[in-house]
């Protein structure tokens, strides 16, 4: 065994054991989860690090219901999804849900015999699409929840997936990002990243970009083929962002780094520095990247020159990702409140304490 398989190796213990700890939780005690927001008829949709899922009006911050209602799904790393006038999202209690996006009420569940981390996506055909801890993938029927197909992989599968037409890709902690055929689940091609892969597929171009652990990867959509490669500073965790022919990303450095999408070029000449580790992704709105840190706080910068917008301190650890609609960005913050914050200037229009469901900031008027 040579050095360089060392070395990849002790890098993959490293970051397995750091991923386990944010999973799990000392003494015992439940992981609380990093659960995005979504956005959609003036309603955020957002799993809570109180293990429920949470409906909240957009402009007040007013609860429209809470599910369960009875117990906690032990955790949500998954951010739903929303198709006609259905919730779906996955949880730790090894559960898939599908609610009435109006009341909360469930329409279906599905057992996955496993923890839920992959967030789910919907396809125009009427599937729903998810990986699991179970080394899965698994599609199911929209409607009914019945199994369609399901892929192993030799990992467990955090990622999320991106649907392209009729190709899933998805990516596992076996170190290989898959295309699949989204309506059979056959395995058209698979890429080695060296590296355990947390993060989901971006694509765009006719490439896919993947990291594993510090290098990211452009592939060629159709074959796999690598196309170009980069080494970040650390650990990519933040799900890759394309757009205006641009990868954005972070690391858990705290660094925030901007690439040419065709030539794997830095196009910033300094990357963006955090006081911590991201993990969420870079959300791109009108000319500004948003994105929350380690270091309990939501950055807003330019996305032209890297520099910072505005700064809005929370009391814990940001590792969610931002959502942003109709001018606010949408975050959870590991102080158990949900922000809604102005997208221009960062101040806070509303916070919710999603243990208690109770307004923390009133709405501004």
């Amino acid at each position: 065994m040579n050095i360089s398989t060392y070395t990849r190796l002790a890098l993959t213990l490293v970051a397995l054991l750091a991923a386990a700890f944010l999973l799990t939780a000392c003494g015992g005690a439940p992981p609380t989860g990093w659960a995005g927001a979504r956005v959609a008829d003036g309603v955020v949709y957002s799993g809570t690090t109180s293990g429920k899922l949470i409906a909240l009006d957009a402009t007040t911050g007013a609860v429209k219901w809470q599910f369960p209602g009875d117990k906690i799904l032990t955790s949500v790393y998954a951010t739903p999804a929303l198709a006609n006038g259905i919730v779906y999202v996955g949880a730790f209690d090894h559960k898939f849900y599908a609610l009435d996006a109006g009341t909360g009420a469930k329409k279906w569940e599905f057992d996955a015999t496993a923890p839920i981390v992959s967030s789910p996506i919907v396809g125009e055909t009427g599937i729903v699409y998810f990986g699991a801890n179970s080394k899965r993938v698994y599609a199911l029927d929209a409607a009914t929840g019945a199994k369609k197909w399901e892929f192993e992989t030799q990992g467990d599968v955090w990622a999320d997936p991106s649907l392209v037409g009729n190709v899933l890709y998805i990516a596992s902690l076996d170190h290989k990002v898959y295309a699949l055929d989204a309506a059979s689940g056959a395995r058209k091609w698979d890429f080695d990243a060296g590296g355990i892969i947390v993060t989901k597929p971006a694509v765009a171009g006719g490439l896919v970009y993947v990291a594993g652990l510090s290098k990211v990867y452009a592939l060629d959509a159709t074959s796999g083929a690598k196309q170009w490669e980069f080494s970040a500073s650390n650990w990519v965790w933040s799900n890759p962002t394309v757009t205006g022919g641009v990868v954005y990303f972070g690391a858990l450095d705290g660094r925030v780094f901007a690439l040419d999408a065709q030539s794997g070029k830095e196009k910033w000449n300094t990357p963006f520095k955090a006081g911590d580790a991201i993990r969420s992704a870079i959300v791109i709105e009108g000319g500004t990247a948003y994105f929350g840190s380690d270091d309990r706080k939501v950055y807003a910068i330019d996305v032209a020159t890297g520099q910072g917008k505005w700064v809005r301190a929370t009391n814990g650890r940001v590792l969610s990702s931002p959502v942003v609609a109709n001018n606010v960005v949408y975050v959870s913050s590991h102080d158990h409140l949900l922000y809604a914050l102005d997208a221009a200037t960062g101040t806070v229009k509303w916070s919710v304490d999603v243990t208690s469901g109770k307004l923390a900031t009133p709405a501004a008027k």
